[in-house]
């Protein structure tokens, strides 16, 4: 293994993932190293013209301008290709920091100058608002959910990085360099990030170009109308208050304790150091903690740490504390904070998703900042508080921010759903229309040889066979009736005549019938015949099903009875007939308890979704090699339920279908049905959206046994999972799978499969 791909393993990329990696990876470096440069920059400049009082002034300013602008830059955004807006917004930044070039003179602008001053702060502010929202538009759109949740912490460490270096370098930069300098390098890191746009991938959906304008009210109204999306505003907003305050006290103690030229190094330095931290959370924990805890408990983080330091604050106030605090609080924003945030945007359409991720960005930040400078002014500038004080705001709000949180992670398993859902029309569209046959959906292997091809020429297939699946000589049969001995006669016409002339069934004719499942000619009547008795038949049926040496003919076409009777103990024995030893029994019993969860029928008293449950666990739990071999003899069309829009006919399939089924008895049918779909068809957003639901709603015991078979696993751990020959035949031998029922068949494998191995 080479270099590159060691990496490429190391970091989990799947096959045609890197390119696309490497250039978010080196987009979120310009971006959060431009937003760096320009935040420390301008905030060290704004304080040696004015004074700390004037800094509400100037963030409510940001706000108001944002909105226009941000309102120009969503209508954009829905009429052309995120990628050629964005590259025309680094157009217009870099054009105005070059007209701010003549100004620059020494470490600063020219002294008496406040006017371009404030132009620089208002600028850069509104500038890094687009740049960043613009830059991640373009990425959700290139990764699906499971991607997404995969590398956004991975291509948001390259953001911290960038975050890093830029704040260390300032340090060094800033005493002995001309400004002028300085904005050159800024405009610098807007051409390189204009280059990472440009070699991109361009997106496979050739609909990327939609003809829609919109009006910042639409914005308004679409992030409302959402559940999702006002969650997500009032996050944003919530913590923009609250660190608008957490930021005011930081800097009037820094402006305290520094003097101005020791102002841009202290920013720098802190903001490099907050990035360095952001870095290690990046790489070693965003991944993890997305996967382990979900969305929930990483937007809880932030709320958590602001409330503990600010209650810290009210105590024992101090510069060291509120520095802590306060890079306690830039270090989870840039790496967990905003990976969680920028992932809740991916469930939510593109379109909706291009008319309202600016506007919450940059509007509902930029107001937020605002309302929290307006607070600030009326109480420390006006009223003439100490701002010690904000501190009790900010606990008040971060209990509020612990309480979107947990609304949020509801709201995220519901978009998922709703996205689930909406997609299986065209999932099954795409079933019809695609060739599948020659598909393998169970994508890892767990086997040293390929059991299923080589298994298949050398040992013979099971077929239903007339004359062992008859009932036996009549002679032996209970003569209890002339209706019983007509049922019993050898003579399949005698037979067929006392079905149908029969009008009334007795509790003594039931055994006699369910000796006749097992004749196909008079199958059918048979059936009717059994429905017709209703509930008396159904404690001898569901003896028959529970037994294991009931004959497999018989016992395999019971549970299609079973479905059609309305009485509790049908599904009872239905349920007992998920853990039968054959997989055939197993399969039409799930069938049959569909087909009664549709049509409303009685249910047992028992704990049923715990005895489905250990089913599914069950299930799950076999194996590969069992999964392939798992077959039916024989297919009765009108068995088909709404699980499966078309009969693939790949290995595995079989066992896949019956274990979604079960699912569908405890999880909610549709969503269910569409995941299944999802993990068979060759769609990769669907499949991601079918996978995170499956991650939402499954137990961690299941999810780890399905996950290998539907493939969403890496390298390292599907080679983990590669079993010894020894374990995978002694599972053979002992499956109920229909291939291995008879002895002659277990040996002739065994004779196989050492052969092989010598």
């Amino acid at each position: 293994m080479n270099a590159s791909n060691a990496l490429a393993a190391w970091l989990d990329l799947r096959p045609g993932e890197g390119r696309k990696v490497a250039l978010s990876f080196l987009g979120a470096f310009l971006v959060l190293g431009f937003l760096t440069v320009a935040r420390s920059l301008r905030d060290a400049l704004f304080l040696e013209e004015f004074d700390i009082t004037a800094l509400p002034y100037v963030i409510a300013a940001v706000a108001m301008l944002s909105i226009p602008t941000v309102g120009i830059f969503s209508r954009t955004l829905t009429k052309y290709p995120p990628k050629r807006v964005l590259k025309v917004v680094l157009v217009v930044l870099a054009a105005g920091l070059a007209f701010l070039l003549p100004f620059a003179s020494g470490p600063g602008f020219a002294p008496g100058l406040r006017v371009p001053v404030v132009i620089f702060y208002l600028w850069t502010a509104i500038g890094t608002l687009l740049i960043t929202s613009g830059f991640w538009v373009v990425t959700s759109e290139q990764f699906p959910v499971r991607g997404a949740k995969r590398l956004y912490g991975l291509i948001g460490a390259g953001g911290t990085a960038g975050a890093l270096l830029m704040g260390t370098s300032l340090v060094w930069l800033t005493p002995g360099l001309d400004m002028s300098w300085l904005i050159a390098g800024m405009i610098l890191l807007i051409v390189l990030l204009y280059a990472t746009q440009r070699f991109l991938p361009e997106l496979d959906e050739p609909a990327q170009v939609i003809d829609e304008s919109t009006s910042l009210l639409e914005s308004l109204s679409a992030v409302w109308k959402s559940p999702h999306l006002r969650t997500t505003a009032l996050i944003v907003g919530v913590v923009g208050v609250a660190t608008t305050f957490l930021d005011y006290q930081f800097k009037e103690l820094a402006q305290d304790r520094f003097t101005e030229e020791g102002l841009a190094s202290f920013f720098g330095a802190f903001y490099g150091w907050t990035s360095a931290i952001a870095l290690l959370l990046q790489v070693l924990v965003v991944g993890r903690l997305l996967a382990a805890a979900g969305v929930a408990w990483s937007l809880t983080l932030l709320p958590l740490l602001l409330l503990t330091g600010s209650a810290g604050m009210l105590v024992a106030p101090s510069l060291i504390l509120v520095t802590l605090v306060k890079g306690g609080d830039a270090s989870l924003r840039k790496s967990i904070y905003r990976s969680a945030l920028e992932f809740v945007y991916v469930p939510i359409p593109s379109l909706l998703r291009r008319k309202t991720k600016t506007f919450v960005d940059s509007v509902v930040d930029s107001v937020a900042e605002g309302v929290g400078a307006g607070i600030i002014f009326l109480l420390v500038t006006l009223s003439g508080f100490d701002s010690l004080y904000l501190s009790a705001f900010i606990i008040v709000l971060s209990l509020i921010l612990v309480s979107l949180s947990r609304r949020m992670g509801k709201q995220y398993f519901h978009t998922v759903t709703e996205q689930l859902q909406a997609s299986g029309e065209r999932a099954e569209t795409y079933a019809a229309r695609t060739r599948l046959e020659e598909r393998d959906l169970l994508s890892s292997t767990f086997t040293r040889l390929d059991l299923s091809a080589l298994v298949s020429t050398r040992l013979p297939q099971v077929q239903p066979d007339e004359q062992t699946a008859s009932p036996g000589d009549a002679a032996q049969a209970v003569q209890v009736d002339a209706v019983a001995a007509r049922l019993n006669s050898p003579d399949l016409a005698t037979v067929a005549r006392a079905l149908d002339e029969a009008s009334e069934w007795q509790e003594e004719h039931i055994p006699a019938l369910g000796r006749l499942l097992a004749r196909d000619p008079v199958f059918d009547r048979t059936v009717a015949a059994l429905l017709s008795a209703g509930t008396i038949a159904v404690p001898h049926l569901a003896g028959l099903l529970r037994d294991e040496a009931t004959d497999f003919v018989i016992r395999r076409r019971i549970p299609r009875v079973l479905a059609r009777m309305g009485d509790a103990e049908a599904d009872d024995a239905l349920i007992d007939a998920l853990s039968a030893n054959r997989f055939e029994v197993r399969y039409r019993a799930a069938i049959a308890l569909v087909r009664r969860r549709r049509h409303g029928l009685p249910r047992p008293e028992r704990d049923v979704e715990g005895a489905i449950w250990e089913a599914i666990r069950s299930e799950v739990g076999r194996g590969r090699p069992v999964w392939e071999m798992q077959r039916l003899l024989d297919g009765e069309e009108d068995e088909a339920d709404r699980l499966v829009a078309k009969r693939l006919g790949t290995r595995g399939e079989l066992s896949l279908e019956h274990t979604f089924r079960l699912l569908s008895l405890v999880l909610e049918p549709e969503p269910v049905r569409a995941a299944f779909h999802g993990v068979i068809l060759d769609d990769e957003k669907l499949r991601s959206f079918a996978l995170e639901y499956l991650e939402q709603v499954l137990p961690a015991d299941v999810r780890g046994h399905l996950w290998p078979f539907i493939g969403d696993i890496s390298d390292q751990q599907r080679a983990k999972s590669i079993r010894p020959l020894d374990d995978v035949v002694s599972d053979l031998m002992t499956t109920g799978a229909t291939l291995f029922a008879a002895p002659e068949d277990r040996e002739a494998l065994k004779r196989l499969l050492e052969g092989q191995d010598e």
